[in-house]
């Protein structure tokens, strides 16, 4: 037996893996893709590039 998830709109119970309500037809929103680990990955190598680069000029010791 799969998992059931609340219809938002008529508060049926849903297939968990089903796009959309057999009751109302309500669409369930496709879930976002996450981009924490880009963020993460740019953020390194500003401070990668940017550390030299403060030192140099001579703001960072």
């Amino acid at each position: 037996m799969s998992e059931l998830r609340e219809c938002p709109a008529c508060a049926m119970p849903t297939a968990a893996d089903a796009p959309e309500c057999e009751v109302c037809g309500y669409e369930f929103p496709e879930p976002k893709a996450s981009f924490r680990p880009s963020v993460w990955l740019f953020v390194g190598l500003m401070l990668l590039f940017a550390l030299p680069a403060l030192r140099v000029v001579g703001c960072v010791g």
